[in-house]
């Protein structure tokens, strides 16, 4: 063995002895002061959350969320950037290793004296072929903390891509309870309307027969066209939320199937929340702006490194002959070399680049404590959502029962010539706001059940 081999050799193993000298800060999780639970008066638990498809009985809402997840764009593009992060890695990865490859040459010349004087060509054959390494020296980390930042980018686009999962099965499954409310509001109408249908003709009669003034009939005609100028608006909504629903699922737009009615969708009687601890764990995208910031923190080592010197090494192996036919016959090559190369003078561009990083890293820190400062208050939100709409609703409910009551009271008092056709009308549309009211309630319930299993992170597997 040479003495330069050996000389290469001696770098190398000394090289690798000192690549644990890595450079730069090293990355711990940030601490938050958690507090002890939501704020809400709800006592936490530490009971895991089901799946979505364990959450909703309604076998027609499953089919929507089992198809959005399969079918939707915006998911299929996150799945690729995910696949793009892999491949990424692998290639950065790679870079920590020797690298292998092959030069070949062969040709040959002519030249008189006069040329051969200024080197102006050879009377010669040339042919090599050589087998080449190239390893550069981790000396200072920073391959080692281009992986790490690679590996963390990966990680945060599978948590962008859960967290988009989230989001889909909770926009679809609000929006089909939307559609549910909108069917319940269309029956309501298409009922009150036969009904101020029939109160028409009997007061168109009753007028007639001289029985009422004509006042009362001009109020039923009213009251009969105001209820039948809101089915066309119930009926465009519709559409609009199938068409939402068929986005969601990549479908042309067409009827969406529906299972259950409104009042037949069973809500959670308890959802479990856990601890404020456990949402850090659970929310992708605090996960994700966690490892956004894991990986903006290496990329300060990457930057450190570079004011460092960086060592290569390389080795030549092969064959070589002016003569085609003679390369294997004594021909053999062999050589080894070793690189060193660093910055003098750069007018402090690498300090500053490194500057540079840590502002970055700064930006995205305080853009990660904006995550977390803000799922909590999502949780707080829907908590209060869940509680107060149930509270709200069960008001309405006894307004409901009660509008049906008087209505039916009233209408036997007008019947009878004891009252006024106004305390009917008034009665009648008492009924029809407060059974909208009722339904809208009721689909709102059912969505703030989703926003707080939205902000708990939970279900979306």
């Amino acid at each position: 063995m040479s003495k330069s081999i050996k000389i290469v050799l001696c770098i190398a193993a000394s090289a690798m002895i000192y690549s644990s000298c890595v450079v730069g800060p090293q990355y711990a999780t940030p601490k938050h002061n958690l507090p002890k639970d939501f704020g809400t008066g709800i006592q936490s638990d530490s009971t895991s959350l089901v799946k979505w498809f364990d959450l909703f009985g309604d076998t027609a809402l499953q089919n929507i969320i089992k198809t959005t997840l399969q079918n939707n764009k915006d998911l299929a593009t996150a799945l690729a950037r995910v696949d793009e992060a892999r491949f990424q890695l692998d290639i950065i990865r790679v870079n920590t290793l020797p690298s292998f490859g092959y030069q070949a040459q062969t040709g040959g010349g002519r030249a008189d004296n006069s040329a051969l004087k200024v080197a102006g060509g050879f009377n010669s054959g040339v042919n090599k072929a050589f087998g080449v390494l190239n390893w550069e020296l981790d000396l200072w980390g920073r391959l080692k903390r281009s992986t790490e930042a690679a590996r963390a980018q990966l990680l945060a686009q599978q948590s962008v891509q859960n967290a988009l999962k989230l989001s889909l099965v909770a926009e679809a499954a609000s929006a089909y309870f939307l559609l549910c409310d909108l069917d319940n509001r269309l029956l309501i109408a298409n009922r009150t309307v036969e009904s101020r249908k029939e109160s028409t003709r009997i007061i168109n009669e009753r007028f007639e027969k001289g029985y009422v003034a004509e006042l009362d009939k001009l109020q039923a005609i009213q009251q009969e066209a105001l209820v039948a100028a809101l089915i066309p608006n119930i009926q465009r909504q519709i559409v609009q939320v199938e068409n939402t629903l068929n986005v969601l699922m990549a479908r042309m737009p067409q009827s969406i199937s529906r299972g259950q009615s409104l009042f037949s969708q069973t809500i959670q009687p308890e959802i479990p929340v856990g601890l404020p601890s456990q949402l850090l764990e659970r929310r992708p995208d605090i996960i994700a702006a966690e490892q956004t910031l894991k990986a903006q923190f290496q990329r300060i080592g990457i930057a450190k490194a570079a004011m460092f010197p960086t060592l290569s090494l390389t080795g030549v192996l092969g064959f070589a002959s002016p003569q085609l036919s003679s390369m294997l016959n004594g021909g053999f090559v062999a050589n080894g070399f070793a690189g060193i190369t660093g910055p003098i003078f750069q007018f402090n561009q690498n300090k500053n680049r490194v500057l540079v990083e840590q502002k970055r890293t700064e930006q995205v820190q305080l853009q990660y404590e904006q995550t977390v400062i803000k799922a909590f208050a999502e949780v707080n939100n829907a908590l209060v959502q869940n509680s107060t709409y149930a509270e709200e609703f069960a008001r309405r409910k006894e307004q409901t029962d009660a509008a049906t009551k008087a209505y039916g009271l009233s209408k036997a008092r007008y019947d009878y010539g004891y009252t006024s056709y106004l305390e009917v009308l008034i009665q009648e549309n008492s009924l029809f706001d407060a059974e909208l009211q009722v339904s809208a309630l009721y689909q709102q319930r059912l969505n703030a059940m989703v926003n707080l299993y939205r902000s708990l992170g939970g279900g979306w597997e």
